[in-house]
């Protein structure tokens, strides 16, 4: 499967977790930058016109040769040691990736 799709896959589930909260007052958005190696997932909170993100965070840094899924160790870094892979992981992370789901 086309990594795009994957990555596509992951933002729905994590948007489906924040969703599933109840929060019906704000609004939040991911979005990816790509990077030489990594694509980094950033979210954020939409404006009122439901577009620009603002108050940005990292979510992950996925390696785009692998599909390795890295928790961010800063703005522009991710950890070290993989977290998960999109390539097999992808069916538990749709349905798994509330707060906290890179932490060991």
């Amino acid at each position: 499967m086309d990594l795009n799709k994957l990555i596509d896959r992951y933002i729905a589930g994590l948007q489906r977790d924040f969703d599933s909260k109840g929060f019906t007052n704000i609004k939040r958005g991911f979005a990816t930058e790509e990077g030489r190696k990594y694509i980094k997932i950033v979210d954020g909170y939409l404006d009122d016109n439901g577009g620009m993100l603002q108050s940005r965070s990292v979510v992950a840094f996925i390696n785009k040769e692998t599909g390795d899924v890295l928790k961010p160790a800063s703005w522009a870094n991710p950890a070290n040691g993989v977290r998960y892979n999109l390539y097999t992981d992808i069916d538990y992370l749709e349905n798994n990736c509330g707060g906290g789901h890179l932490y060991r």
